[in-house]
């Protein structure tokens, strides 16, 4: 944590815990790149290397720290099941269209669980065919398939209409309630 403090002082950032970033109101675009710089370079600590990955859970990181959370989360045991889903749930923050392609890696590879949830429910951000695709594809993965829906209300999809319709009858009641709300967004 010294090390974190140090490099964010020099670019005029003060914090006693990394969780002052996370936990503030107020912007720190100067931080990103020092936070990215320090990820890539390895963060041992897993609380704190958490905390580092919900700072860069921010708009203004957009572009900025796509790649190295990307590397991150590939580098980061499959077992490790929170913290590859904090990365996840960073991307749908900061998802830009050249992120897709490893996106889509990630979320069609099922041994990545459901750290997968909310890269799936980020697609929802990319406006592409493929995405629409791969969304569509993912309504039968059912660690994801409420993430999926989603999404695809967001497109507002109309080539996943008519399985979205079977979805209202889902055994799942979170599944169920996903499809009626995706319905309505699609419209």
């Amino acid at each position: 944590m010294t090390e974190i403090r140090t490099e964010l002082q020099k670019v005029g950032v003060e914090i006693d815990n990394i969780y002052d970033l996370v936990n503030s109101n107020k912007r720190y675009p100067a931080a990103i790149p020092v936070l990215s710089g320090l990820l890539k370079k390895g963060i041992e600590d897993t609380k704190i290397k958490e905390g580092v990955i919900r700072a860069l859970t921010v708009k203004y990181a957009t572009g900025v720290s796509n790649k190295a959370l990307l590397e991150e989360y590939n580098q980061i045991p499959k077992k490790e099941t929170s913290l590859r889903w904090a990365i996840g749930n960073a991307f749908y923050t900061i998802i830009t269209i050249d992120d897709s392609e490893n996106i889509f890696q990630i979320v069609q590879d099922r041994e990545n669980g459901l750290s997968r949830q909310m890269f799936v429910a980020a697609l929802g951000k990319i406006k592409s065919e493929k995405s629409e695709i791969i969304l569509i594809k993912l309504l039968d993965d059912f660690e994801v398939a409420p993430h999926a829906l989603d999404a695809l209300g967001r497109l507002k999809s109309k080539k996943a209409k008519e399985k979205i319709e079977i979805l209202r009858g889902h055994k799942n009641k979170l599944i169920r309630k996903e499809a009626e709300r995706a319905l309505k967004k699609i419209g």
